[in-house]
């Protein structure tokens, strides 16, 4: 049947967790808008009774833009010029076709109505789209956005892993309380094995059986730089004593080179020297100063990123 003006009454949304973001399509597996209008002729009067092909386009822009998602049905049913119809129905609906403000199009025929109508909330669906949260509870998500941005994007059931009470949330049922983690790197917990786990046990100051988001304080493993003395110190040290060799008018049986004591010019002459030994004695310590720098923490190339967990 020809049309020479076709226009769209009214535009009311019934499923809006289907299209609130992104992250709404996770949550259910066939998401579909319910939409409800008016067809009518140029005179003002509804078209006639009956099933008609009608394309539904949505585009990014109001007048010009592109079309980022479209269907057509065979059977849109109008009864005294008002039709219902689901969205996504036909052709399922994707997550970009949502990323910016939608507008919708219909096409009937070979006409297809303007203006096109923005996909807006009504006031309850709107309240509705304020508790939509990404993910699930006990979630972790690293991210750029700071508390304010997340919550935007994400939903408020997200909080930073700052410390505060937890008290009355959905998570507060597994987790007494949330460690303030600003400025700390997270570390895998150990598995215990069963379950298709390998047990690992790695963390030499907690185990597989040690509690959940436990804080735990730094510490330094044993090491050397390389120095190595003894305490005991106990040595002798060296010394030559002089001795004279008495003139008898004969020799007394030293020999060598001024070692004859013969020449009788003095009762004792020709002196000579012995190499002695202190006792061994003496034990004593050494310091010995290991020259070491550093700043106030010891830790790898790292990024700081914000950190949520989702409590409801």
């Amino acid at each position: 049947m020809p049309f020479t003006k076709v226009w769209l009454c009214t535009l009311s949304l019934t499923f809006l967790s289907s299209f609130a973001g992104p992250f709404a399509f996770g949550q259910t597996s066939n998401p579909k808008i319910s939409i409800q209008g008016t067809l009518k002729k140029a005179s003002g009067e509804p078209v006639d009774d009956g099933y008609y092909r009608v394309t539904f386009k949505l585009y990014n822009d109001l007048t010009a833009g592109s079309v980022v998602w479209q269907e057509t049905s065979d059977s849109v049913e109008v009864n005294g010029g008002i039709y219902s119809h689901s969205l996504g129905s036909v052709t399922a609906l994707t997550t970009t076709a949502f990323m910016t403000t939608a507008y919708l199009g219909v096409k009937v025929g070979t006409y297809e109505m303007t203006p096109r109508t923005e996909i807006t909330y009504a006031p309850y669906a709107f309240a509705v789209y304020s508790a939509i949260c990404s993910g699930a509870v006990g979630d972790v998500k690293f991210s750029i956005l700071n508390p304010t941005q997340f919550a935007a994007e994400n939903g408020n059931c997200w909080i930073p892993l700052d410390g505060r009470s937890i008290s009355g949330s959905r998570l507060n049922t597994y987790l007494s309380s949330i460690p303030n983690a600003g400025g700390m790197f997270l570390r895998a917990q150990d598995f215990g094995g069963g379950n298709g786990q390998n047990a690992s046990d790695n963390d030499p100051d907690r185990s597989h059986a040690s509690a959940i988001a436990a804080w735990q304080g730094d510490t330094y493993a044993w090491h050397n730089h390389g120095a190595s003395v003894s305490t005991d110190g106990s040595h002798y040290h060296g010394y030559q004593d002089s001795y004279y060799s008495e003139n008898t008018g004969s020799n007394d049986g030293w020999t060598g080179s001024g070692r004859t004591d013969n020449d009788n010019t003095n009762p004792y002459s020709n002196p000579f020297a012995i190499g002695r030994n202190t006792d061994w004695s003496g034990s004593h310590s050494h310091t010995v100063n290991v020259h070491h720098s550093g700043s106030n923490e010891t830790r790898p190339k790292n990024l700081n990123l914000w950190i949520y967990i989702r409590i409801n």
